[in-house]
């Protein structure tokens, strides 16, 4: 560990942020210790300010001479609580050693830890010792039932390779603890690399050190709160403070940076798509112009179309379609049940009827008889509604229709009828 901490100046500024710092467990005393019932009630009423509250409880216990022979600024120290068991375990060593040991400077780490710390990370239902190897450190910690805090923990280095000198140092930690309170559990966990997490946690990696198919794999990578990390790491409480207030504003700037850039692009995207929108308007509304221009050409086109259509058929045909209509007025030609004061062309088809009838029965039936004869149809408004209308009253009875007047079949003419009397054809006269 020596050897690392010495290449640790050659290291860029930005590059130590990024480190994690797990400091070997025999350099700190453990102590665990209950919390006492008032403060545990006022942590259940104020869960918000628990660290602040057990922080405090701690510094008042290590200014106490009888539980640290240091003052609290001399100490690098850590908590972790547990509020199932009402406990908790304070950790803690001089500056002056680590100075002495090559570790300073510890503010420019982004986490000082001791390397136990994950060792903190889960509830034990049951009472149990545990192993845990953190490059040369091993370090065994005592649980009782229903805690994640160890009633005892200690940690001794590991100064040469081999399994001699690991099982030697695993005995010497067992002679430290009272091992008839605790279930044995001789399977080594081994904690690896600890990663920073993108929701707020850091993940603590482990496998077993034995490699026998019989033990199982351990539990995936041990997940702990970054918020809740602080009150582990061995910093300075000011320092703590003030770091975790500038990360938390550095985090806010970061947020609000990508908040207005997402903004940004949104606004782009809907600047873009407006553009686009009103690009394609005012094609549309050129295309209306366009088309409203060529309404009155096709206007007058229809016109001129429909009068050559009539042209065809022999153009207004004012007397013969008078004839036709007045056929179905009813009773008869001396005395007919309505007659016609004013009859209008619009065109060869298109006929506007004013008259008076004996009754207002006269001239429905005279409309009737009209469309069953198939000579013509009451012409309907943009609405829907028939353009007819009847009125009745003082013994008068008058009325106005508009009629689609229907085109008679002509029958094609035979031969003999259209050559003239007496010639027939392929016989030459005298």
């Amino acid at each position: 560990m020596a050897e690392v901490q010495d290449s640790l100046p050659d290291l860029p500024i930005g590059g130590l942020r990024e480190i994690t710092l797990r400091i070997p467990g025999e350099f700190f005393f453990c102590e665990t210790i209950s919390l006492p019932v008032a403060l545990l009630n006022e942590v259940e009423k104020r869960p918000e300010n628990s660290s602040e509250r057990i922080e405090e409880f701690i510094l008042e216990s290590l200014s106490d001479t009888s539980f640290s022979p240091y003052p609290p600024e001399q100490l690098a120290w850590g908590f972790h609580s547990c509020s199932e068991s009402g406990k908790v375990c304070v950790f803690a060593t001089p500056l002056t050693r680590l100075k002495q040991l090559g570790w300073q400077n510890l503010d420019l780490f982004r986490r000082v830890f001791p390397s136990f710390i994950s060792i903190f990370g889960q509830v034990r239902e049951s009472s149990r010792m545990e192993f845990l190897l953190h490059e040369d450190t091993l370090t065994l910690a005592c649980f009782a039932g229903g805690s994640s805090v160890p009633d005892e923990m200690v940690s001794l280095p590991l100064d040469h390779e081999g399994e001699e000198e690991f099982e030697a140092t695993r005995a010497k930690l067992l002679s430290l603890v009272e091992v008839g309170k605790y279930t044995r559990v001789d399977e080594v966990r081994v904690a690896t690399r600890v990663t920073r997490t993108t929701d707020g946690y850091f993940e603590f990696d482990h496998h077993w050190r034995e490699s026998e198919p019989s033990v199982q794999s351990p539990d995936e990578g041990v997940r702990m709160s970054a918020d809740e990390l602080w009150n582990h790491d061995l910093r300075l409480p000011e320092f703590k403070s003030n770091e975790k207030n500038k990360r938390r504003r550095a985090r806010a700037r970061w947020k609000s940076m990508s908040y207005a850039l997402v903004s940004a692009i949104c606004l782009l995207l809907i600047f873009g798509g407006v553009k686009i929108g009103s690009i394609k308007l005012s094609d549309r509304r050129a295309l209306s112009e366009e088309m409203s221009r060529q309404v009155p050409l096709v206007l007058e086109s229809q016109k001129l179309l429909e009068k050559l259509r009539q042209n065809k058929l022999g153009g207004i045909d004012p007397f013969g379609a008078l004839g036709r209509v007045a056929m179905h007025r009813g009773g008869s030609m001396e005395n007919p049940d309505l007659w016609f004061s004013m009859a209008h062309f619009e065109t060869r088809s298109h006929m506007k009827l004013e008259g008076e009838g004996k009754s207002v029965e006269s001239v429905n039936t005279f409309l009737e008889n009209l469309e069953n004869a198939k000579v013509g149809r009451i012409r309907k408004g943009r609405s829907g509604e028939e353009l007819r209308q009847i009125k009745s009253g003082s013994g008068k009875t008058s009325f106005d229709v508009e009629l689609d007047l229907i085109e008679e079949e002509v029958a094609a003419a035979r031969p003999s009828e259209l050559s003239p009397p007496g010639i027939e054809e392929g016989v030459k006269g005298p």
